[in-house]
């Protein structure tokens, strides 16, 4: 049998990061059956040609994920497939939370975590049995992790760069540089609940965690390869700080020191061994939800563990050992008011230049208590997600207007990603490297393409005319001559001790 599993795009930002659910259901998918996996993030389709393709291919059946942002799309596909008479099957956080309203476009929906529900899916579908929906009982363990066929996998899906950028640098010698993230978990779920987040409902409070030996065979197999940079996609990669040294400590007595990104905390990185462990193991970036700069904004949220007044000199810590940090913020929090993007960039704009902040409004999901208390003030814009707007409010903000957020989160943009934003920071790194320096402005520009349109070979060129002063710092003699901050590329050994945890107790 034929299955093709689809991850939707949300047909606005060319923004990606590698989704991992296709690969774990693959690996779970019993002998037998043929298992094709389209990014539409990468492999750009609409539900039309998308149905001919299966059509074509002559799929028996397809499963398309469930996310609250890309929903809308999940549903268009879903609808042209079934069209042909061929059946869909859908799971995610999304359609956990609103099975009824899944079933209108699917012919099944598996609620909660799928690593348990697929088989029995695929076997009832078989039988000609399938049911409306699948309830997961149980978390599943993570102890007896699935092995991954990498071996098997188009890494092309994979690629991060337009396709003109990955064209150029093949054209030049310059392949390596091509960049490609490899998706891998350690880990599921989170204790903090906040109010926002779908986490916690989803994937539960109680941390679940691969063995050191699993996750190292996994990346001893991506390295063998030639994969050169991995995402750690659990939610929160140190959530148990004990067990991401263990795990770090791990990586490099194996030598498969592979860089890679992970999301943290802000909270877990005072911790100055773990900071350590992270550039001595490979990390070069770390995702880091700060939410707002504003205590009261973050009381709101249930966040008050961020502290607003450490930010910056743990933005600084990672910039010292050669690690960059992606500052997520959202805006339209109960506490911001009409010029919280203003204050909010009063106060970024001094820290340690080596940062990519990412702005977004505020957006109520499905199954967080968020989404519960602004349905039950009547402050809800009700199924919001059928009606995607980029950047739109879907709720009515406590102290301002819907399109007062929506111009606060352009207002954010435009500060931290025009050019003289840009340069404010990259003239302050006087004592980064060349190379450092130069990936630090390019990566820069391609995070502005998250909220700015520059997919295009001619945007990207007059992008670079704009910031030109910013080149100019990057090639300045300075960049060649000071080098108190190694570049990313340079891993330095630390003190291996042994990947036993030590006797901290768990959580600390």
């Amino acid at each position: 049998m034929r299955v093709l599993f689809y991850v939707p795009d949300n047909r606005i930002t060319h923004s990606y990061m590698p989704t991992l659910w296709p690969y774990v259901l693959k690996s779970l998918t019993p002998p037998g059956h043929s298992v094709t996996t389209v990014d539409g993030n990468i492999v750009r389709m609409n539900p039309e040609e998308l149905a001919e393709f299966v059509r074509r291919e002559k799929f028996d059946i397809v499963g398309i994920g469930g996310m609250t942002r890309t929903i809308h799309r999940s549903y268009a596909v879903a609808d042209s497939i079934r069209a042909l008479g061929v059946p869909v099957v859908m799971g995610g956080p999304h359609v956990t939370e609103e099975p009824e309203e899944a079933l209108e476009h699917a012919d099944s929906v598996a609620c909660g975590e799928a690593d348990d529900l697929w088989p029995q899916m695929l076997k009832d579908f078989e039988a000609g049995k399938l049911q409306p929906i699948y309830r997961s009982c149980e978390k599943p363990s993570l102890e007896n992790y699935p092995r991954i066929p990498w071996e098997q996998t188009d890494f092309r899906q994979f690629r991060v760069l337009p396709r003109w950028a990955s064209k150029a640098l093949l054209m030049l010698g310059w392949g390596r540089y091509d960049v490609s993230i490899s998706p891998v978990e350690t880990g599921r779920g989170c204790p903090y609940r906040c109010d926002f987040c779908t986490v916690s409902p989803f994937f539960g409070e109680k941390i679940r965690f691969r063995t050191n030996e699993s996750v190292i065979g996994e990346l001893k197999l991506l390295k063998s390869l030639g994969r050169t940079l991995v995402f750690f996609v659990d939610d929160n990669f140190a959530i148990n700080p004990r067990r991401a040294k263990s795990l770090m400590r791990a990586m490099i007595e194996a030598d498969v020191r592979i860089y890679w990104v992970a999301q943290i905390s802000m909270n877990l990185l005072r911790d100055q061994e773990l900071l350590d462990l992270l550039k001595a193991s490979g990390c070069v970036c770390v995702f880091i939800g700060l939410e707002s700069v504003l205590p009261e904004s973050l009381k709101e949220v249930s966040k008050t563990f961020n502290k607003p007044e450490e930010y910056g000199e743990i933005i600084g810590g990672l910039q010292r050992r050669g690690v960059y940090c992606v500052t997520a913020f959202i805006m339209g929090i109960d506490g911001d008011r009409p010029g919280v993007a203003r204050k909010t960039w009063d106060v970024v704009q001094n820290w340690p230049p080596g940062f990519f902040p990412v702005f977004s409004q505020l957006t109520p999901l499905p199954g967080t208590p968020l989404y519960k208390s602004l349905r039950d003030q009547g402050r809800l814009e009700e199924r919001h997600w059928l009606n995607y707007r980029p950047y739109g409010a879907a709720f009515t903000p406590k102290n301002m207007t819907p399109a007062e957020l929506e111009k606060e989160v352009r207002a954010a943009w435009g500060a931290a990603y025009s050019p003289a934003g840009i340069y404010q920071r990259v003239r302050r790194m006087r004592d980064v490297r060349f190379v450092s320096k130069l990936l630090y402005v390019f990566a820069t520009l391609a995070f502005r393409g998250i909220y700015f349109r520059q997919m295009t070979v001619r945007a990207w060129l007059k992008l670079i005319w704009q910031n030109r002063r910013s080149v100019r710092e990057v090639f300045s003699l300075r960049s060649f001559t000071n080098h108190e901050i190694a570049p990313i590329s340079e891993i330095s050994p630390l003190p291996v001790q042994s990947a036993e945890p030590s006797t901290v107790t768990p959580g600390s």
